[in-house]
């Protein structure tokens, strides 16, 4: 994990790319510099590997020396990214997402970028879209599942959780609880 958010680092991601950060990008990671989200997924108008419907974006990339989305030129280069004008906040490999300052230098558009078929997309104009329409992705796995409790809604007590876990087994997995099959 990257270290807590310093003003130095704001201020040479902002020199480094000629560009100045969304505010709202910002003060998502003054919380926490980085990593995984609660949310992980972004509805948008294309398909990719992932879906029909939305893209997978689970994690968020922080500001760090050499971290985070300071490592943008090395992943253009390793992945052949040839879009310019861009700092990639979050992805795998195979698709990005990033912020694309085409034209600006203040008011970033967000937009999908996939390595494997060399297309771009543009998910929402601006990061303050984005963080509004991101939601939880129903798991298709999780359907599979034959004992599953949705322990959010069902369980009301910490009581009744600690029960479960200590004579039933019980795995937590994605805010889903699963009961073992010998029940």
């Amino acid at each position: 994990m990257i270290p807590k958010l310093t003003k130095a680092n704001i201020e040479l991601a902002e020199a480094t790319f000629g560009v100045k950060l969304p505010a709202s990008y910002v003060k998502v990671l003054e919380e926490r510099n980085g990593g995984y989200l609660k949310t992980d997924a972004v509805p948008v108008n294309f398909a990719d590997d992932w879906a029909e419907d939305h893209i997978h974006l689970d994690e968020l990339y922080g500001i760090g020396q050499d971290e985070g989305i300071m490592e943008t030129e090395y992943l253009r280069n390793e992945w052949g990214i040839t879009k310019g004008d861009i700092i990639i906040i979050g992805g795998d490999g195979h698709a990005f997402v990033a912020l694309d300052y085409e034209g600006t230098t203040t008011d970033p558009k967000v937009i999908h970028i996939d390595t494997d078929s060399s297309k771009v997309n543009v998910i929402c104009d601006s990061f303050d879209a984005l963080l509004r329409i991101m939601y939880v992705a129903e798991d298709p796995d999780d359907d599979e599942m034959p004992h599953r409790i949705d322990w959010k809604k069902k369980l009301k007590n910490v009581a009744t959780i600690v029960i479960l876990l200590a004579v039933c087994g019980a795995i937590i997995y994605k805010g889903y609880m699963y009961i073992s099959d010998w029940l």
